[in-house]
């Protein structure tokens, strides 16, 4: 039956009794609530955090009016998805699971991926979110690569020790503003070598404000060659309570095999440490080769989680 509301949004086949709206950037604390009890009920702990949803939907080419969809029942969010460019997110609170919601939310990304042009839309979830993977495959989509976040411990009495440096190579403060375009492209271009088809850079304004948001300087470590940024972590720090967190690592090619990856982490592992902190995390996937790495810095991994992917038949409307 269709949705009273589906002509506005293009989302079809809730059970009676829900409704449906486009979201706004209003609601992402009713995101975060949704995102926090379905991490809960899945993993058992809550990864997301409320700042780093306020960052995804500040990205100036994030429209929530096109891009985003909400489910609600009884005035409460209790399903979403958003899409942007080409990577979906979609969640159904685990109380309205089992309803039809989750297929009707899928299938509202293909139609955002293909109005785009995009011959594809993934999503990533966890091993433990069962329901989700059985409606990836009886769906069509394809596992096409596996990510993993992974943690060391920072314990000790003593703070962990420098990190050293090939030779011309040196740690430099972070200055606001001024590196910020030098360091996105050291990343940025890192990334690339193993972006999927069909993928593309957020590009700078969107990526500053995603991973830049709430940053505290000293804890973006940069590497410096020559006068020009040739390494760069980024971590985030979410309090005393919190593990800190490498958001990116990156090493310009010409740079790699010589320890500064290693050098990098370490050097992010003594910061965190000398501001209280004794966790520290980070993620990374199966295409990047960087697991091993991790791994010989102490690092072990506590979740896996799988990329799906849809193939789309492209909108030529």
């Amino acid at each position: 039956m269709r949705h009273p509301d589906s002509q506005d949004t293009g989302l079809e086949g809730l059970p009676a009794g829900y409704s449906l709206r486009r979201l706004t950037l209003g609601d992402v604390p009713a995101v975060y609530d949704l995102e926090a009890a379905g991490e809960t009920f899945d993993d058992g702990i809550v990864e997301v955090d409320l700042s780093d949803l306020q960052a995804d939907w500040g990205r100036p080419d994030f429209d929530p009016a096109s891009m985003s969809v909400g489910v609600f029942f009884a005035g409460a969010l209790v399903a979403y998805a958003q899409v942007f460019q080409g990577r979906a997110e979609a969640l159904v609170h685990p109380a309205h699971r089992g309803k039809g919601i989750g297929t009707a939310l899928a299938r509202w990304t293909w139609g955002v991926a293909a109005a785009e042009g995009r011959d594809r839309v993934g999503q990533t979830v966890s091993e433990n979110e069962h329901a989700a993977e059985a409606l990836f495959r009886a769906n069509g989509y394809e596992s096409t690569h596996t990510s993993w976040i992974l943690r060391v411990d920072l314990e000790g009495g003593a703070a962990p020790p420098a990190p050293s440096l090939p030779a011309g190579c040196h740690f430099r403060p972070y200055h606001p503003g001024e590196d910020d375009r030098e360091i996105f492209a050291v990343i940025d271009t890192a990334f690339d070598e193993w972006r999927a088809q069909g993928s593309e850079s957020m590009g700078f304004e969107n990526w500053a404000v995603w991973a830049l948001h709430d940053a505290t300087p000293g804890l973006i470590v940069l590497v410096e060659f020559e006068g020009r940024v040739v390494g760069a972590a980024i971590g985030h720090d979410y309090g005393p309570e919190a593990e800190g967190w490498i958001e990116q690592v990156a090493v310009e090619k010409g740079h790699r095999g010589k320890g500064l990856g290693r050098a990098l982490l370490e050097e992010s592992f003594r910061r965190f440490w000398e501001i209280g902190r004794r966790q520290c995390g980070v993620s990374t996937d199966s295409r990047t080769g960087a697991l091993t790495l991790y791994e010989h810095v102490g690092m072990s991994v506590r979740r896996s989680y799988t990329r799906w992917t849809k193939f789309v038949s492209v909108s030529t409307a």
